[in-house]
């Protein structure tokens, strides 16, 4: 492919890629209902329309984290990543642990907004999807939910309160990623718990392979008891199910790497000798689920 072909194709999944930017800076924002509030920034028909082709814009970042010949040449570079950094300001997410996670689901069906489950955009996207682990594990809420229900009824249903919950601990078990995503920082302006498999999920590589900060830190950061600690030899599964390559291997236990640690706690679960625990962050606060969890 020539490199004028090249640039064509990049402006193009540029265009796609940061078409939901301009509209939520330019669209006025729409407030949902019920107590508590669940916010919005988007009109009925654009939540639709993005709904329906939210697996394009995954694929379009896959594509653009994922091919190297972008960042070979400067000027390209330098384009997608201003251009990345500019949706990632606006379009971005915060890692929950599952007792947040379950507990934004609560408050969001106690507000009496619908929750809705369905096909992993990730796995969408890269037409991945596995024989071995769920792949129903997008949790989406509100007129958000509403709009995939109606785009995709057969792969998005409608869950109860205990389903969710049920399948928020399914999900951390198998170590998979909370994470909730929103417009702009602002409390309460949510949209979805994504809850990614490392292997498959588009925001994760492209943040570890590129540094586009397609998320943010959550509020706790993982400890460990070394005396309750079984070792690596032992154990040492907090080592390869850390998404974030946080928990440290040169030692006979397993330390954490504060600075790399998100606090997702998927160390925690598979912790054999219960040794791990996440400590809360002191001043750390949660901004799209703020209004949400304690």
């Amino acid at each position: 492919m020539s490199i004028t072909r090249k640039r064509d194709l990049v402006r193009h999944l540029l265009t796609l890629f940061s078409a939901p930017v301009i509209v939520a800076r330019t669209l006025p924002a729409h407030v949902g209902h019920g107590q508590p509030e669940l916010h919005q920034h988007l009109p009925r028909f654009m939540l639709r329309l993005m709904s329906r082709y939210e697996h394009l814009i995954m694929r379009s970042i896959d594509f653009l984290a994922t091919r190297d010949w972008i960042y070979r040449y400067d000027p390209i570079r330098r384009f997608v990543e201003k251009t990345a950094d500019l949706i990632m300001s606006t379009i971005n997410g915060e890692v929950l642990t599952a007792g947040e996670a379950k507990e934004m689901i609560d408050s969001i069906i106690k507000g009496g907004y619908t929750v809705a489950v369905g096909t992993c955009p990730c796995r969408r996207a890269r037409n991945e999807l596995s024989d071995e682990v769920p792949n129903n594990t997008d949790m989406v809420f509100g007129r958000w939910a509403e709009g995939y229900i109606e785009n995709y009824p057969g792969l998005y249903h409608e869950v109860t309160r205990e389903e969710a919950r049920e399948l928020i601990d399914e999900f951390d078990r198998l170590g998979f990623l909370h994470q909730v995503y929103g417009f702009l920082k602002k409390e309460g302006v949510a949209f979805v718990v994504c809850n990614c498999d490392q292997e498959v999920c588009i925001p994760l590589n492209a943040q570890k392979l590129r540094g586009f900060q397609s998320f943010r830190k959550g509020r706790a950061l993982a400890s460990v008891d070394r005396e309750a600690c079984l070792g690596l030899e032992e154990c040492g599964v907090c080592v390869s199910r850390c998404p974030f390559d946080a928990r440290l291997s040169g030692g006979p236990s397993g330390a954490v790497d504060t600075d790399k640690c998100f606090g997702c706690g998927v160390c925690v679960v598979s912790c054999k000798g219960n040794a791990t625990s996440l400590e809360r962050k002191k001043g750390a606060q949660l901004a799209y689920a703020r209004k949400l969890v304690l």
